[in-house]
């Protein structure tokens, strides 16, 4: 009479595609902070906020339009590592931002921002 299907079963290409889904999902949103992370060590999370901020500050975002990408560079890291030079980049609509932090370690360890610059070009 009737035969069964032996191919995948249809349960089987919906999980695929929520593991597919979750995996996008996790990488959009997580992926750039894994990467930097394990880049940088420690001050990974402060280069972390410092994109996230700099993505919706309203001084950028006035010269750039909405904010569609960004990227990331590490400029030079010292040898004994207590300070950082990082560049990041913002694709806008209007303009792009490239904002360059310097960073140091505190005697406590603590890294903090010691300054920042950014260029717009059209």
């Amino acid at each position: 009479m009737g035969e069964k299907n032996r191919g995948f079963p249809i349960w089987g290409y919906l999980l695929l595609g929520a593991l597919a889904f979750a995996a996008f999902i996790f990488i959009k949103n997580m992926g750039q902070q894994t990467i930097i992370k394990a880049v940088l060590g420690e001050p990974g999370s402060l280069v972390s906020k410092a994109m996230s901020t700099a993505r919706v500050s309203p001084r950028i975002t006035r010269r750039t339009g909405r904010i569609s990408a960004k990227n990331f560079k590490v400029e030079k890291l010292s040898a004994n590592k207590d300070s950082l030079a990082f560049r990041f980049f913002l694709e806008g609509e209007n303009a792009d931002a490239t904002i360059k932090l310097w960073m140091a370690r505190k005697p406590s360890g603590e890294w903090q921002i010691v300054k920042s610059d950014t260029l717009f070009t059209p």
